[in-house]
């Protein structure tokens, strides 16, 4: 009997350490994009020749670009990493301004299926819901995502 119980104080004591790793990685790291050459920098990591302009969310944590050759890019914090991603009309499926003036975006994605921009000036978040909802090609909803919630 005292041999199970010192493996199974054993896998407890094993099964807290990996749990208190797992939280380490798994918490966000608060360095927030220090301006627009960077959140183009992260987005260079993945397409390496695009150029363009961003526009840094208010948060410093996600930043909408938009591209010399007419596409829009997104980069995000995710946890500890940066995301990056082009916005393409085929993977866009919503675009909902919410009350806090942030825009969410939904994505037809199982890995990356939202994101969350908080922009602080209201003439760039309108002029971003406008370009996204083109891009979409859908009116932007007001509340929800259509007919019924979830």
């Amino acid at each position: 009997m005292g041999g199970l119980t010192v493996a199974i104080v054993a896998n407890i004591g094993i099964g807290a350490a990996l749990l208190a790793v797992l939280h380490r990685q798994r918490t966000s790291d608060p360095q927030p994009l220090t301006g627009p050459d960077q959140a183009l920098a992260h987005y260079r990591t993945l397409y390496p020749l695009a150029t363009g302009t961003a526009t840094v969310a208010a948060d410093g944590r996600a930043a909408l670009l938009e591209l010399t050759d007419g596409t829009i890019g997104l980069v995000e914090r995710r946890g500890r990493r940066w995301n990056v991603r082009a916005v393409s009309s085929s993977q866009l499926l919503g675009v909902r301004r919410e009350t806090d003036e942030s825009i969410t975006l939904r994505f037809a994605d199982f890995g990356w299926p939202r994101s969350r921009v908080r922009l602080a000036d209201a003439q760039t978040l309108e002029r971003w819901i406008g370009r996204l909802a083109a891009l979409r090609s859908a009116p932007v909803v007001p509340e929800g995502w259509g007919g019924h919630r979830a």
